[in-house]
């Protein structure tokens, strides 16, 4: 750790440096790299992504995506030395990361710290202003308005020929459709699956030759879907699991084949939906129950 002295000294240029670890789920996680790229160019420093797997997402980053390089920005996967000085400290490791990184780092903050800060449009470009930083993030906490969220991910080869096959069988009017379920329980409470039967039923009345992508993690709601609009449904044939590498390259697929629908139809607090719409630039609306309007 260095001096008071010595963080006040007059930084050099490209002396800072970011070491940033993505949190959550699929979507969580594209935002908090796409975030922390942003700081990094806004501040000048350079960046190191590291990438841990665990059960929101058990899939290694090249085994969804390119490479991201260039521009002084790393992307690692996760050693067991990062596990021990680079992962979050919580209770499931006894906390011992926060140990070395009081060490390692001049300032460090942590995701629900990150979450906090971003609600109040805190800028994190004041908060950067040292020589070694550690953020870990959910959300989007450092964004560039007018830039295009998520440029820098980019599937892998063999993912885009998969999207690409799903995209061939839209016709003009896809509608992309994404149902959360499992253990989300605000999207299950506030987002009922009549609500989306209800509005894909007057979509098909605007135009008798509407087709929908169906993208959920419920078996169940893929079923449901099929048998009440037969056809027009175009949906992975792929059970439904995001605890394996091969059910989160499914979860990418599925994204950017929502992102190439024309309009999307998403839950209440999943951002997987809103994500897809951001890559693809397309309308986005969420489904609320009059029940839970408040």
């Amino acid at each position: 750790m260095k001096t008071s002295q010595e963080c006040m000294m007059p930084l050099k240029e490209n002396s800072r440096h970011i070491t940033f670890v993505p949190v959550g789920g699929l979507a969580n996680r594209m935002k908090g790299v796409n975030s922390a790229m942003t700081l990094a160019r806004k501040s000048n420093a350079t960046l190191e992504i590291i990438w841990f797997t665990g059960w929101e997402l058990n899939c290694p980053f090249h085994q969804l995506f390119a490479p991201i390089g260039g521009n002084g920005v790393t992307v690692k996967e996760a050693t067991r030395l990062d596990y021990l000085i680079h992962d979050r400290p919580r209770r499931k490791n006894l906390y011992v990361p926060r140990i070395f990184q009081r060490f390692l780092f001049d300032k460090a903050m942590y995701e629900s710290e990150t979450a906090e800060h971003a609600l109040k449009n805190s800028d994190f470009t004041v908060w950067c202003n040292m020589e070694t930083h550690y953020i870990a993030a959910f959300c989007d906490f450092c964004v560039e308005e007018g830039s295009r969220k998520f440029k820098m991910f980019e599937p892998t080869k063999e993912l885009q020929e998969r999207i690409k096959e799903n995209v061939n069988r839209f016709n003009a009017h896809t509608i992309g459709i994404h149902i959360r379920r499992t253990d989300h329980a605000i999207a299950i409470q506030k987002s009922p699956t009549t609500l989306f039967i209800k509005r894909m039923e007057e979509e098909i009345e605007r135009d008798e030759t509407t087709r929908f992508f169906l993208a959920t993690d419920s078996e169940e709601e893929k079923k449901t879907i099929q048998e009440a609009f037969g056809e027009r449904i175009i949906t992975s044939p792929r059970k439904a699991d995001r605890n394996s590498v091969s059910g989160m390259q499914d979860a990418v697929v599925e994204l950017y084949t929502l992102a190439a629908t024309r309009h999307i139809i998403g839950c209440a607090g999943s951002t997987y939906a809103k994500t897809a719409a951001e890559i693809g630039d397309v309308g986005y609306e969420v489904l609320l129950s009059a029940n839970y309007s408040k």
